[in-house]
């Protein structure tokens, strides 16, 4: 028998479980159905695709439904470590936020839509995120990564992290379809969708 008693400890899907225990009845019915749905009635839509790879401090455009529209940035890439070479490091901001503001003044986490992530270059060939400027000045390092298996704090680098990180994400790489997931749960609790 696996013992999987270890993911009860897990301090991502515990604060998710608090978030979702706190919404109204209708949203929990919207997120649970969010659950059960194929890929390709929440994935993320085709902005233009272009053989780059993103460099520290671009900024880029991500559209989860049509008319609604963030926008992130590149923290770091060329990340080489367990899970894949070549990874890019991600912040994907609420609507409003002045992205250059917020990394002079240091990112908060109320000015993130969703955690920080590691993904693969395949966002941008794909099209999903579209690059449509640049910030020079990209020198927030308050984020890491929480193990869900090892139960601990990692850079993107796969290096002990010994206290909780400001800007919490998941050691791992986000899926083709991570990222519109975690969009869409964020747009169905906000009532955009």
């Amino acid at each position: 028998m696996i013992d999987l008693s270890y993911l009860k400890y897990n301090i991502i899907s515990n604060r998710w479980r608090e978030r979702y225990d706190k919404c109204p009845k209708e949203v929990k019915e919207k997120l649970d159905q969010l659950g059960n749905m194929f890929i390709n009635e929440y994935q993320l839509k085709v902005i233009k695709r272009k053989r780059i790879y993103p460099e520290i401090g671009d900024v880029f455009m991500v559209c989860p439904r049509d008319n609604i529209e963030y926008y992130g940035v590149v923290v770091n890439n060329h990340v080489n470590n367990n899970n894949g070479n070549d990874l890019i490091v991600i912040f994907i901001f609420k609507s409003g936020v002045d992205i250059a503001q917020a990394i002079k003044n240091g990112v908060k986490k109320e000015d993130l839509l969703i955690e920080p992530e590691i993904v693969g270059k395949e966002y941008w060939t794909r099209g999903y995120f579209y690059n449509v400027g640049h910030t020079s000045e990209m020198r927030e390092k308050r984020y890491g990564f929480y193990s869900i298996g090892k139960q601990k704090f990692f850079d993107e680098y796969g290096n002990d992290i010994h206290e909780e990180p400001y800007l919490l994400g998941t050691y791992g790489v986000s899926t083709i379809s991570g990222i519109a997931y975690g969009i869409n749960k964020e747009l169905i609790i906000s009532g955009l969708i």
